[in-house]
């Protein structure tokens, strides 16, 4: 394995079948390769539902 990793390629892209599944994670082929990029924008409307920004005063 070019980069020691201990999962294989197959491996990986099955893991990563859920996230992208959930919109999480784009993927895009270039030749025999594919990549995948993270899609924050979900995760955005969850964190702007659940924390708030810190509204009290410190003196």
């Amino acid at each position: 394995m070019k980069h020691q990793l201990s999962m294989s390629r197959q491996a990986v892209s099955q893991h990563l079948a859920v996230p992208e599944a959930a919109g999480l994670v784009e993927t895009r082929r270039e030749g025999r390769y594919k990549f995948h990029d993270l899609t924050p924008s979900p995760l955005a409307r969850s964190a702007e539902r659940w924390i708030k920004p810190d509204t009290s005063e410190t003196s």
